[in-house]
């Protein structure tokens, strides 16, 4: 157990998933910038003869531009003209088109990226998405300054929020709200004070997601962990409530997406309702999910606070053990 409990606990962290996620993204998008692109097409969609085949590309600015080609069934076996082989700065170029089974493998690549459709005559036999290198380095852009834009956002509605609340506290409201949810508190965070602060920001932040507020809800949170962070005896590992917390906000159950409904309204839908009933159920048994998950690996000890305060302090005194080494060897 002294190994598979670091170890799990390595491969189960967050910034561990998030480089194998970033390792594998990138090793696809190589794959996929140097191996051409292979389209299926039933052999029955060809004729003898001349056939017209049309690929339809969307670039990244959602510039659609439509290419035709000709390819010649003759004795079974579909040929490819020398000009359409060439290859083009938008143009896609065809590579081969090789007969198998009941079908032909038409290969082909192009140096843009974004959607693209497979036509023969009018009917669309095949489409997907073309990636390439360019693609990456491009969305990293783009959803840098999507972040950055968020986090600037996020500033305004966390000073508006925070200012409620401060109101709400001076008023008395939020410990009365506190108060009414403490059988629950205790439940969830049985190691928490009864009349600590960290209290009522949690109700604020759980009231806030039931109502689908998300504006509000990321405030509170972050107001809640730092208040539970103040009672957290080892601050370098979470505690059981901060676990628990980011699980709760991480299920995300809402009576009311309001969120979901904007984007719905926004995409054209005639009833962006309809889809409450669903969202709750599936909002619900993923927060009972979450909470399950908290309370039963609590218990197991290669996840208890325990272990991990025990590792952190190995780690520590293996790091001052290898300094104090080094600053030996250094003086003599």
């Amino acid at each position: 157990m002294k190994v598979v409990g670091p170890l799990l606990r390595y491969v189960l962290n967050i910034n561990t998933i998030w480089g194998a996620m970033i390792v594998i993204s990138f090793l696809l998008c190589v794959v996929q910038h140097y191996l051409p692109t292979t389209t299926t097409i039933g052999a029955a969609r060809f004729c003898e003869g001349a056939n017209a085949v049309t690929i339809r590309v969307t670039d990244s600015k959602k510039q659609t531009q439509s290419f035709i080609y000709t390819l010649n069934l003759r004795a079974g076996e579909l040929l490819i003209a020398d000009a359409d082989r060439g290859t083009g700065n938008d143009r896609p170029w065809l590579i081969s088109a090789a007969h198998v089974g009941s079908a032909f493998l038409l290969k082909w690549d192009t140096s843009v990226y974004g959607t693209y459709e497979v036509l023969i005559g009018d009917a669309v036999v095949a489409q997907g998405r073309l990636v390439t290198l360019q693609s990456l380095t491009d969305a990293a852009f783009d959803y840098a300054k999507s972040g950055f834009e968020v986090a600037l956002g996020l500033v305004a509605s966390m000073v508006l929020f925070l200012g409620l609340m401060k109101v709400g506290e001076a008023a008395g409201i939020v410990q009365l709200v506190a108060r009414l949810f403490h059988p629950l508190m205790r439940l969830l965070f049985p190691d928490l004070p009864r009349d600590h602060p960290a209290s009522g920001a949690i109700v604020m932040n759980m009231a806030t997601g039931l109502l689908g507020l998300s504006n509000a809800v990321t405030p509170f949170g972050l107001k809640a962990m730092q208040e539970l962070q103040s009672l957290n005896p080892n601050p370098k590992v979470a505690s059981d409530s901060e676990v628990m917390l980011l699980g709760y906000n991480t299920a995300g159950f809402a009576l009311l997406s309001t969120t979901l409904l904007a984007l719905r309204k926004s995409a054209g839908c005639t009833d962006p309702f309809e889809v409450i009933g669903t969202v709750m159920v599936a909002g619900a048994i993923s927060t009972v999910a979450a909470i399950v998950a908290v309370k039963l690996l609590g218990k197991l000890r290669v996840f208890s606070r325990q272990a991990a305060v025990a590792e952190q302090q190995r780690e520590e005194a293996a790091a001052a053990g290898a300094a104090g080494n080094a600053g030996g060897g250094a003086n003599r």
